[in-house]
């Protein structure tokens, strides 16, 4: 499967007089099918979220001791992501695998993400493309 990630900057302010303008990013991913997702950020969560909800994934949420875990469920499948600031957490019954959840290096990113999806979602490998997005 092949996937471009389109992004934007612009200027916003924050609110009230007192705060600066400052640069916000937004970032789709368009897969090869047309069907275009929004994601959060350029990071591990947002590209499997847009990967799981393209593939029919059921979300919900479950407490544990102090957060909420985000559950990816399909059939029987059942995955839970804990988030902290820094780490991200995809666990099944079997399974547990943790990742920085930012990386500067894209590479990487894409190479981890296709990891989660492949072996915790059983779904294809994706080939991602980052692409300036054209005015």
């Amino acid at each position: 499967m092949k996937a471009v990630i389109t992004s934007e900057e612009f200027y916003t302010e924050g609110g009230c007089n007192a705060c600066q303008p400052f640069t916000m990013a937004t970032y789709d991913v368009t897969f090869e099918d047309g069907t275009t997702k929004s994601l959060e950020e350029l990071d591990i969560p947002s590209l499997i979220m847009a990967l799981a909800q393209k593939n029919h994934w059921e979300q919900s949420y479950e407490e544990d001791d102090f957060d909420d875990v985000l559950i990816y469920q399909k059939a029987d499948t059942k995955i839970a992501v804990k988030e902290t600031p820094r780490k991200v957490t995809f666990q099944t019954k079997a399974e547990k695998q943790t990742f920085d959840k930012q990386n500067c290096d894209l590479t990487t990113v894409f190479t981890q993400v296709n990891t989660i999806a492949t072996t915790l979602f059983h779904i294809e490998a994706t080939d991602f493309e980052v692409r300036p997005l054209e005015k």
